[in-house]
């Protein structure tokens, strides 16, 4: 999800006042998980569009930013001005439950698919994750997932880059040459540009999968992924 027609689809679901709450609700949390879709989400909070369990469905929906700045804008809006943090066990008792795997799929496809994919299914960015329950244990899961930054698979390195005319754009190097730069954001969407008009390229320390994804969800969705994940084997 993201082009702007299925934004467009999006945000009319959402503020029908018409629409049933649970259907606006869900709508609301799909928005985010693109740039664009990000960028609707502050403009809808903004505007005061969102209120009540809708705008806490808003902001839950940019928890996964990449952009610090989109998280952090968003928390605003939630009363108290700080996002509701869900306190979960720690990872050894974590790693001992049995999650649902099968609720646990449909939280990837909320939380996960517009950065990996499984089996083909979801956006080609970040690592895939077919054969990632043959790959690491339960707890290693729940590492990735509490420190992204502890662990970046070489080839999804995150990169700021500057251009002579003052813009920036943060991303993953999909390939460099001398003359031409392509660079993939989460979404799986790719933009070429040329060297000619870059003026630097900053590798960043952290990784583009955003930290503290955890708290957006309640235990059992994340016990659910990760014993979806898990099951992803071989």
């Amino acid at each position: 999800m993201g082009s702007k027609e299925s934004l467009n689809i999006l945000s009319t679901v959402a503020l029908d006042s018409k629409r049933p709450l649970p259907l606006r609700r869900e709508a609301t949390r799909a928005i985010g998980g693109s740039q664009d879709g990000e960028d609707l989400v502050l403009n809808l909070l903004k505007e005061n569009k969102l209120t009540g369990e809708l705008k806490a469905a808003g902001v839950q929906s940019v928890s996964g930013a990449w952009r610090k700045t989109v998280r952090a804008e968003a928390a605003k809006y939630l009363d108290g001005g700080t996002a509701n943090v869900q306190k979960h066990p720690p990872v050894t008792e974590l790693a001992q439950m049995k999650g649902d795997a099968v609720k646990g799929k449909e939280t990837f496809k909320m939380y996960c698919a517009t950065c990996h994919q499984v089996n083909g299914e979801g956006a080609d960015f970040g690592p895939k994750l077919s054969e990632i329950g043959s790959k690491l244990p339960k707890e290693a899961e729940y590492l990735a997932i509490y420190q992204p930054s502890a662990g970046i698979s070489f080839g999804y390195e995150g990169w700021e880059v500057k251009f002579k005319d003052g813009s920036s754009v943060t991303g993953i190097v999909s390939s460099k040459t001398e003359t031409d730069l392509i660079m993939k954001f989460p979404g799986g969407t790719t933009q070429e540009y040329k060297m000619s008009n870059v003026k630097s390229m900053k590798q960043l320390d952290e990784s583009m999968m955003p930290a503290g994804l955890q708290d957006a969800m309640s235990t059992a969705e994340l016990t659910g992924l990760v014993e979806y994940l898990s099951s992803l084997k071989k």
